[in-house]
């Protein structure tokens, strides 16, 4: 759920640009490019979660955001099971790509499944090679936002490479921090990270450095009218969510369970954040210009609305799991409770 979330931020985002744009909408489309991206998210989790199953082995400290999902790890499933579920979602992903109207749409939702699935799959094990967090943020911050765009029939805009510039930086730098913890276990096996060349204070000053230039730049293309201010402003908004991120990576909190679940669930949090911003930034763009449709506004309503419920709930339900990190910390260091 917490994975799909994106995706319906992402497509929700690059419909509310060709929204603004244009001022029409087409419910189908977007329904259809929603039914892509959720089939082609899901497909690269069961995909990751066979192919990378040595590598979570290895690892001795995941989180709820990395590391896998411990359900293969922890032999609930059989691998073979991720691995087919796998197949049977890039087909259906395949057939629902192939639904789409366009040559152009077709062709970057192929990509997106074809860097998705490489992404850990031999033989280019992309995320084993130093460019996995290059293909994280081009395909779900930069190809399906785009394909949510072109599916509405919209000639690009400036806006839209504006909006497409800011979020792909910003998945770049999140996906450094989410392989952060993995480290030790990825050298164990021979997986080659970007995180892993650089290292966590390369890493560190990567993620406070570049955040600073991606908000400068969000702030030059407000000023100069290349975003819209209301789009401009809220995106600015989201900026305590890195300058937190960034200060407590200084203290070096990844060295820990309870900080290595709060900055990673928080600088998760930002990208459907920036999304989310846009949405309502190009629909009250779209509302005081053209105007906006109101299949539209219901969609945008719900998305935004959704991923407000889910984060409510889910915050303090990380609060309580990096409280009983530390406890357990604790405990083990003191000796308590051992046997």
């Amino acid at each position: 759920m917490k994975f799909l979330l994106q995706s319906s931020s992402v497509v929700g985002a690059g419909t509310a640009v060709a929204v603004a744009a244009s001022g029409g909408f087409s419910p189908r489309m977007y329904l259809l490019v929603l039914l892509f991206a959720w089939l082609g998210h899901l497909m690269t989790h069961y995909c990751n979660e066979f192919f990378d199953l040595d590598a979570d082995r290895a690892n001795p400290s995941p989180t709820s955001w990395t590391g896998g999902s411990r359900v293969l790890v922890d032999g609930l499933l059989p691998p073979r099971v991720s691995l087919s579920a796998a197949f049977v979602l890039l087909f259906c992903a395949l057939c629902t790509a192939m639904a789409l109207p366009t040559a152009g749409q077709r062709l970057v939702a192929v990509a997106v499944l074809a860097v998705s699935w490489f992404y850990t799959a031999p033989p280019v094990r992309l995320n084993y090679r130093a460019l996995g967090e290059v293909a994280c943020a081009t395909v779900l911050y930069a190809l399906v936002p785009l394909l949510a765009f072109l599916a509405q029939s919209t000639p690009v805009t400036p806006e839209l490479f504006a909006y497409l510039g800011v979020v792909f930086a910003l998945q770049l730098l999140r996906c450094l921090i989410m392989n952060l913890p993995d480290i030790p276990g990825d050298q164990r096996v021979g997986k080659t990270t970007l995180a892993g060349v650089l290292g966590p204070s390369n890493v560190t000053r990567a993620y406070a450095g570049g955040n600073a230039l991606v908000y400068a730049a969000v702030a030059v293309v407000t000023v100069t009218g290349t975003l819209p201010p209301v789009t401009g402003g809220a995106l600015l908004a989201t900026l305590p969510i890195p300058v937190w991120v960034a200060s407590r990576l200084r203290t070096g909190v990844l060295g820990d369970q309870r900080g290595a679940e709060l900055v990673t669930f928080w600088s998760s949090m930002l990208l459907p954040a920036t999304s989310c911003a846009v949405i309502v930034g190009m629909t009250v763009t779209a509302f005081l210009g053209r105007g906006a449709p109101g299949p539209w506004l219901v969609v945008a309503t719900a998305t935004i609305a959704l991923f407000g419920a889910w984060l409510a709930r889910t915050v303090p339900a990380t609060v309580g799991r990096s409280r009983r990190a530390t406890r357990r910390d604790r405990r083990s260091a003191t000796g308590v409770g051992a046997t």
